[in-house]
């Protein structure tokens, strides 16, 4: 029974750690040294009382390590100083009142001392600790601010509580695209894609029942990991998982503060990032729906007036053909011709603008006069430019120009279209060309209502049209925008202006004008 119980004391004692007992022997090496220097001091400059010396070592003891390490050290300092300093020498019986006194009250100017330099020590490192978790808070914090996605936010929020808390593993669940019912890690450091089952059932309850779970903290469970539910006002929205190094090891008082703080962070963070990307799946969805509805309305509109007409046309043919003289009869071709050329002209605008959106649109340069471009786009509206008086002006210092001729006829097609939609019938539609400096102006002039100042920037938007003056809309609002696509793929610009005398609309096109290629190389480029 001896020999056990003292190899248990020993065992406990082999067991004790050594950081316990450095304060004890500070203290007695501290009280030594102030009976070397009392020695010292005694020989060389008597005092009236050396207890002053001890009374030093106390406060110095009191200030590096604490409350309980001076009191010893106050007791120590007694025993020193009663047995070498006081009558009788060596001894610890006291021959004099006044030295019972002085004993007493070194004692009690002691404790009282070492109690107060401890507490201000303990409000010390207090106050560091303090700024330390704010100053890890601050950094946390802004480099979450700085996280524009949901990935970048778990990815800091979980290296930063592992880089905090002493490289410990973080993982970061949260439900699943799938099933919002199950968890799934959305992020982990260092970098884990697996747990076991304990851990998984843990994690569930943590979530389900928003409460702490896990070992660490002394809370029943099976699973390594301490699981903390990230919780806003509208209920948890992740979980994290930490796990510990050693077995048996929790965080200390001071971690689980910070912990606490950063988990209530990284909730609002990723709160923030999620109602970001609502706020931003809901914007794409309402253009969406606006891109689809004016889409829709464009196509009711603009397919359903020429195919109205060309169905009525046919129809008149084919049933009365022989009771129509051969003029109406041509009147008749002549309105499915100029309707299924609309209708052709809707449909490649449709192409256009996909093209252009997609970015599979290149012009296929070539050097090209001005004047083709202009006669060629006149020619196929002929029959819409028909009710207007239509003036061409090219300028003679016109230079040749450097593009896609079926595409900037296009555009020149597309703007005399809208110009005759919105010109009162007789009025002027003008083309004019000229150059200025090492540019090319292009300008279509109507006689229209013109443009308000505050939509001339928005015309060139997809699917936008200027109500008219009845409230009514016209066109199908993708024309403007195909132009500035087809002008800007050539290096140009497009812009809206009123016209002479704030009477109708102009749209100037200007191009680059380029050195101009020699007579011999007609394929040459710039």
């Amino acid at each position: 029974m001896a020999a056990s119980g003292t190899r248990a004391m020993t065992g406990k004692l082999k067991n004790w750690p050594l950081h316990r007992a450095m304060p004890f022997l500070w203290s007695m090496m501290a009280v030594g040294g102030a009976g070397a220097v009392a020695v010292f001091v005694e020989r060389t400059l008597p005092l009236p009382n050396l207890s002053l010396v001890f009374l030093l070592a106390v406060l110095m003891v009191a200030v590096s390590l604490g409350t309980v390490p001076a009191l010893i050290t106050a007791v120590l300092s007694v025993i020193v100083y009663n047995f070498f300093f006081t009558h009788p020498y060596f001894t610890f019986s006291v021959s004099q009142d006044a030295d019972v006194l002085t004993l007493l009250f070194f004692v009690l100017v002691a404790a009282v001392t070492g109690n107060v330099a401890g507490y201000v020590r303990r409000q010390l490192v207090e106050a560091r600790r303090t700024a330390r978790r704010n100053a890890v808070l601050y950094e946390f914090s802004s480099r979450v601010a700085a996280a524009t996605g949901i990935d970048d936010v778990l990815w800091a929020v979980c290296h930063h509580v592992s880089a905090t808390l002493g490289e410990v593993r973080s993982l970061v669940l949260m439900p699943g695209a799938d099933d919002a019912r199950h968890l799934c890690i959305a992020a982990g450091y260092p970098p884990e894609d697996r747990m076991s089952g304990a851990d998984w059932t843990a994690a569930e309850r943590s979530w389900q029942q928003g409460r702490i779970v896990g070992a660490p903290l002394g809370i029943p469970s099976e699973s390594s990991y301490l699981f903390i539910p990230l919780k806003t006002g509208r209920g948890p929205v992740a979980v994290i998982g930490i796990a510990f190094g050693g077995d048996g090891q929790s965080p200390s008082s001071d971690q689980r503060r910070l912990l606490d703080a950063v988990a209530d962070q990284s909730a609002v963070a990723i709160e923030r990032t999620l109602l970001a990307r609502d706020v931003e799946q809901a914007r794409l969805l309402a253009e969406t729906e606006n891109l689809r509805s004016a889409l829709l309305s464009s196509i009711s509109h603009d397919l359903r007036t020429p195919l109205v007409s060309i169905i009525g046309s046919a129809t008149t043919l084919s049933s009365v053909e022989d009771a129509i003289s051969p003029d109406d009869r041509h009147d008749l071709v002549g309105t499915i011709l100029d309707e299924a050329q609309r209708l052709n002209r809707f449909v490649q605008n449709l192409l256009d603008m996909s093209r252009l959106s997609y970015g599979a649109l290149k012009p296929r340069r070539d050097w090209v006069d001005a004047r083709e471009i202009v006669g060629g786009a006149v020619h196929r509206l002929r029959d819409t430019l028909k009710p207007f008086d239509v003036d061409v002006t090219v300028g003679p210092d016109v230079p040749l120009l450097y593009v896609d001729p079926v595409l900037m006829e296009q555009v020149l097609v597309n703007l005399l279209d809208n110009a005759a939609k919105f010109s009162p019938e007789g009025g002027r539609i003008g083309v004019d060309v000229g150059r200025r400096g090492d540019q090319v102006d292009l300008q279509v002039k109507d006689e229209g209502p013109g443009i308000p100042p505050a939509e001339r920037e928005l015309v060139f938007d997809m699917f936008y049209r200027v109500k008219a003056g009845d409230a009514r809309t016209a066109g199908t609002g993708l024309g403007l925008s195909i132009c500035k696509g087809l002008v800007e793929a050539h290096g140009g610009s497009i812009r809206a202006q009123s016209g002479p005398g704030g009477r109708g609309a102009v749209m100037a096109i200007v191009l680059p004008a380029y050195p101009q290629p020699a007579e011999t190389a007609e394929d040459a480029e710039p």
